[in-house]
């Protein structure tokens, strides 16, 4: 400890120094130091009058010089002590040792009350870990990452941490968690449906591939769930997919006991494929309390209007995800498709456009995109 005590020490001398330096200069040669440069700038200008009486400078040098030296006069003016000196020198010095002594003494006080110059070194990692608390929903988040970061092959932490974010709508980060779970794991219902929850979450509604993959393994480990297929039947249909997405529908509303939330919702998108109904069609499942079968009950409750707002941002959602994944094919012709059934002719034409600009090269890619644009009349 001596040698904090030391470094203390410095450092409060240092200060005092800086703080009372001006108190340890003389009055009288603070007084007289603008007098002895103003004499210095009379020197100068006898000069510059010598040097005109020699020619060695003409006129208009020499008035040039004369301003130049009143420049200097006025600085050193300005510059100069404009607050009345101390006449009591006695003052001056007790002022002095009262702050010399005052100063180390007071931030001393200070640091022994509110300091702690027992406390040991303490790393940063053990900084931070005492000051999280244990019984905050934050804390606990960031100790378990925290952990994953050290050990990123701990299964277990992904699984407990997935369903966290999702509640937390930190849908990225749960579908990153969920799927290092099932590598790490292995597949289950619950990874498997909160990882299409997520994905979809993140594409604004739209089923993605990696998410229908997740849905059809969990259809096929239980045939029984009925989330699962609600999705599917839906992504087929926002691939064009009309017959299997009718077929699937059918077989669904069969199923469902007469009190599911989401039996009227899969009855009238039959009816609006049967063309049976006028109602808009929509691109993605419903997700006002979350992307599940339940929450399709939702769209019950709109008017045609909201029904519309609802579709137009899906819609919207997804052109906004394409001009970052220009690559995407199926993006692309679920886009055209989407534009399209909604009555968006003009919307329709200029993704078909960008569709062929995005995908240049890629010459399967841009047959489908023909053969969609055909088959709906898009431009033609």
């Amino acid at each position: 400890h001596m040698m904090f005590w030391i470094a203390v020490a410095i450092l409060a001398a240092a200060v005092t120094y800086t703080v009372t330096r001006p108190l340890l200069r003389a009055p009288d040669a603070i007084a007289n130091q603008p007098s002895s440069d103003i004499a210095a700038y009379k020197d100068q200008l006898s000069e510059i009058d010598a040097d005109v009486a020699r020619g060695l400078i003409d006129a208009t040098e020499a008035e040039a010089a004369r301003a130049e030296v009143a420049r200097r006069v006025l600085r050193q003016t300005d510059n100069a002590p404009s607050m009345p000196l101390p006449s009591n020198v006695s003052f001056v010095k007790a002022a002095y040792y009262v702050t010399a002594l005052a100063l180390p003494l007071l931030s001393l006080a200070l640091y022994m009350t509110y300091g702690a110059p027992g406390m040991s070194g303490l790393p940063l990692k053990e900084r931070l870990a005492a000051a999280v608390d244990g019984d905050r929903p934050d804390d606990l988040i960031a100790k378990v990452e925290a952990r994953l970061r050290e050990h990123p092959e701990d299964g277990k932490g992904w699984d407990v941490v997935a369903p966290v974010y999702m509640a937390g709508e930190r849908f990225v980060d749960a579908a990153e968690a969920f799927a290092k779970a099932m590598k790490l794991l292995g597949e289950s219902p619950a990874r498997l449906m909160g990882f299409a929850n997520a994905r979809i979450r993140v594409e604004n509604g739209v089923v993605p591939e990696d998410a229908r993959k997740a849905l059809q393994s969990l259809a096929a480990s239980d045939p029984k769930l009925k989330e699962p297929r609600v999705w599917l039947a839906l992504a087929k249909e926002q691939d064009g997919k009309v017959s299997e997405a009718a077929a699937d529908y059918r077989v669904l509303i069969a199923d469902a006991p007469e009190t599911a939330p989401w039996r009227r919702f899969l009855q009238e998108r039959l009816d609006r494929l049967d063309g049976t109904a006028s109602m808009p069609p929509v691109t993605a499942a419903p997700q006002s309390k979350g992307p599940d079968a339940a929450s399709v009950a939702a769209v019950e409750a709109m008017n045609p209007e909201e029904r519309q707002a609802f579709i137009t941002r899906m819609v919207d959602g997804l052109a906004e995800r394409m001009k970052t994944n220009t690559k995407d094919k199926d993006g692309w012709l679920k886009l055209i498709r989407a534009y399209q059934m909604s009555g968006r002719k003009d919307d329709a034409v200029r993704a078909v456009a960008s569709a062929k600009s995005g995908l240049a090269g890629d010459t399967g890619a841009l047959q489908a995109v023909d053969a969609l644009a055909k088959e709906l009349g898009v431009g033609g």
